[in-house]
């Protein structure tokens, strides 16, 4: 975990496994350790969704819309992620959106998800909580301790100064894009749960 940035601070309050589940925030290297966390975490789905693409291009029949629509939606989670990185719920809330219509369309499709996307949505729904319990929390005073945000190696590079200097001027041409995405797989879950009950139907006998 140190590799990814995530050095674990004496000073956290939760263990690696509660901080994923169920985060609480009680000081500055909760919130600073939560935002690393949350950032990674959209990082992996992410490269997940690059890999479907790659997997998808690689396959005989690509489809290049939805060769597309999985790049669109890796950048989406890696801005995402810098937005939890810098403790905006809203961004987290964001990116759990799209992970749960994802689950809807396999679903709607008459299929069961597999235990890696519901376990990646249950992450992604806790982020929410960290990333809001982050950004509610305040310092008791101007001068408290707190954690320092590193700038030596490419990792820090990464997770501690990418999102501080790219989400401000990014977040809102996040918020666009995202409910543009999310809108678009609102309509794919409701044309296919419509095609189904469509074939329900039985036609009446002439």
């Amino acid at each position: 975990m140190q590799t990814l940035g995530l050095s674990g601070e004496s000073r956290r309050s939760d263990g690696r496994l509660k901080s994923i589940f169920w985060p609480t925030v009680e000081n500055a290297w909760d919130v600073n350790y939560l935002g690393q966390q949350g950032f990674w975490i959209c990082v992996i789905v992410a490269a997940i969704q690059l890999a479907s693409a790659a997997l998808s291009a690689a396959a005989f029949s690509t489809n290049p819309i939805l060769l597309v629509s999985y790049v669109i939606a890796a950048l989406v989670f890696l801005v995402g992620g810098m937005g939890v990185r810098e403790a905006s719920w809203p961004a987290a809330a964001m990116v759990f959106s799209l992970a749960l219509t994802g689950l809807l369309y396999i679903m709607a499709m008459g299929k069961f998800p597999g235990i890696l996307s519901i376990f990646a949505a249950g992450v992604l729904l806790s982020n929410v909580r960290a990333a809001f319990l982050a950004s509610e929390w305040k310092p008791a005073g101007e001068g408290e301790d707190k954690p320092t945000r590193f700038n030596e190696t490419l990792v820090d590079k990464f997770v501690d100064q990418m999102p501080a200097k790219l989400w401000p001027r990014m977040q809102h041409y996040f918020f666009a894009v995202g409910a543009a995405v999310l809108a678009l797989e609102l309509i794919g879950v409701g044309a296919v749960v419509w095609h189904r009950l469509s074939g329900l139907v039985v036609a009446p006998h002439p």
